[in-house]
């Protein structure tokens, strides 16, 4: 009569809802209905709580002498976890795996059947080992911040007495909700992430609102969810997290970075299949690079981590988090050079060469690698067999967009010339053109194909969308140079209407590329001028050389002219004008 008497003082509500204590694995008792229990001891509470002012004497928890790592991010605003305590403790006491099951007593082991070695729990997703840097923090005082906060009154997500979040703010060790989440002792049903968004309020994951937050696409445990919801949205967080046994530490996902990603989007999920475009010949690197480089936290500012890079030996990386913001991303097209729909969320470098975030232009992502990173492979070598070697080597694209740099093409804002013959409408030359306008797959939508917009990979060189040959005595045509011809009319650029009357003799009649003379980029008021580098001039200095008195130069001297002093194709130009 006592001991039944016991039960119900120390658990008044255990058997309110829900499957009860009693019928779940939690009943480690000889009673018991899972896999472990003990082979002769009856009492059920026993195995957590020790009655008669065992909190008092200090042995209300069972002992263990493990030494765990707590769980750290470079973008933890909480202070950092230490050593796990309050109820944590004695759900550790079994889920790390250390200790038998069932020493809660000074007299020893109670024998278990139907554990792992030495009766500690199996192997799996409960047993969370001692190393905690892969399970969402416990044994901490959350911060109130933007981003995070403390569950509001009366949720059934709770704080323990200390204003510490515990394992049993989000589980209740002495009931299981009978729908939809059975075995996971969850205090509430976790539909779209319910309990986690108790706490966590990321931006724009209900406002925009995210792809990743309203999808309906099928996802089910074959595809690797770990939640019984069978769509993207309701599993939510999960679709991407794993708050226990993660694989990797702070971000707490499924897979690597990228990885994570092709769960996915490769046609199983999302209808865009990314991993074809990831295996072309030339990819952004974010499926075969270092998983491990990439810190959420890196950023211009940060002393261990800067981005751009500042040491010319450090590895680049691009990620799918680089470019992409996944509680934010929403498919809708923007308006160029803005940087909404799929980018929308990231943070950015912008022309000045400050942090933004969000982006407002599409450029200021690009920037974060292609601006001021001083390990650029073109400067760190060993030169890539496709880049064209430039008499003036301009590598930061943030300088060389620049509104005040000497030419350029117009992706900060419209170009220099107010005029530009042969521009194929709805182009002008007061158009401003994306990045991927030129970089992107080239079976995507600006391609007139059906395969992912974004430059993830191309067959051609540069990630570029459409042919642009580069090498010298290459017949011209509408194929080898698709990328140049997307903008600019081919019959107006070989005709008297050019800007350039000799275009024809040079591309058409000599096969010079044209690349030989112009820079795509442009080049920048850092490295060159407005009378030497207007009109994208900055020649490829294994096609034009110096000529007969040493000089490799053009100059511009007004609309429609200019001279040019070089050696092309052996013929010597000396102040040669047009």
């Amino acid at each position: 009569m006592k001991r039944s008497l016991w039960l119900l003082l120390i658990a008044p509500a255990a058997f309110a809802q829900g499957v009860s204590v009693l019928s779940t694995r939690h009943n480690l008792a000889v009673s018991g209905p899972g896999p472990a229990r003990a082979q002769s001891e009856t009492q059920i509470c026993i195995f957590c709580h020790t009655p008669h002012r065992g909190a008092a004497l200090g042995v209300n928890r069972p002992g263990s002498t493990a030494i765990y790592q707590p769980y750290n991010s470079t973008t933890l605003v909480s202070p950092p976890p230490g050593s796990p305590s309050g109820a944590t403790r004695i759900c550790l006491s079994c889920h790390d795996g250390t200790i038998a099951l069932g020493q809660t007593l000074s007299t020893g082991l109670i024998p278990l059947i139907g554990t792992g070695p030495g009766g500690t729990i199996p192997p799996g997703a409960s047993n969370l080992g001692t190393d905690l840097r892969r399970t969402h923090p416990v044994s901490f005082a959350p911060a109130s911040t933007p981003t995070t906060h403390p569950p509001p009154p009366g949720d059934p997500v709770k704080l323990d007495a200390g204003g510490r979040l515990q394992c049993t703010s989000c589980h209740d060790p002495h009931q299981d909700l009978l729908e939809p989440v059975q075995g996971k002792f969850l205090v509430k049903p976790n539909r779209a992430s319910a309990i986690c968004l108790t706490c966590h309020a990321q931006p724009y994951w209900a406002t925009n609102p995210s792809s990743h937050q309203s999808s309906t696409a099928f996802y089910d445990t074959s595809k690797g969810a770990t939640t019984p919801y069978t769509t993207v949205a309701d599993n939510a967080c999960e679709s991407c997290h794993r708050p226990h046994a993660a694989v990797t530490t702070a971000e707490l996902l499924k897979s690597t970075t990228s990885q994570v990603c092709m769960q996915c989007h490769t046609g199983l999920v999302a209808i865009k299949n990314l991993s074809i475009d990831f295996t072309k010949p030339y990819p952004h690197p974010s499926l075969t690079g270092d998983p491990s480089i990439h810190d959420p936290a890196e950023g211009p500012l940060n002393p261990t981590r800067p981005l751009p890079e500042t040491n010319p030996a450090a590895p680049r990386h691009a990620v799918c988090a680089d470019c992409h913001n996944a509680h934010a991303s929403f498919s809708l097209p923007a308006v160029p050079p803005r940087a909404d729909g799929f980018l929308s969320g990231v943070w950015g470098i912008d022309r000045n060469g400050l942090r933004v975030a969000p982006v407002g232009n599409q450029y200021e992502v690009c920037f974060k690698c292609h601006g001021d990173s001083a390990n650029q492979p073109q400067a760190r070598g060993p030169t890539p067999p496709e880049t064209v070697w430039r008499a003036v080597p301009d590598l930061n694209l943030r300088q060389v967009f620049d509104l005040a740099a000497p030419s350029f093409h117009p992706v900060e804002g419209p170009g220099r010339s107010a005029t530009v013959p042969g521009m194929i409408p709805p182009w002008t030359a007061s158009s401003i053109i994306y990045c991927t306008d030129c970089h992107a797959s080239d079976t995507g939508p600006g391609a007139g194909g059906t395969g992912p917009a974004g430059p993830h990979g191309s067959i051609y060189n540069h990630i570029l969308e459409r042919n642009f040959s580069t090498a010298d005595f290459t017949p011209e045509s509408v194929v080898a140079y698709a990328l140049c011809y997307k903008c600019h009319d081919r019959s107006v650029l070989f005709s008297v209407q050019s800007s350039f009357p000799s275009h024809s003799q040079h591309v058409q009649m000599q096969s010079i590329p044209c690349s030989a003379c112009h820079d795509w980029h442009g080049v920048s008021l850092v490295q060159g001028n407005p009378v030497n580098n207007a009109h994208l001039i900055n020649f490829d200095v294994s096609i034009v050389r110096p000529n007969s008195v040493g000089m490799r130069q053009y100059q511009s001297t007004g609309l429609g002219h200019g001279t040019c002093s070089l050696n092309c194709h052996g013929v010597d130009h000396v102040n040669l004008a047009y």
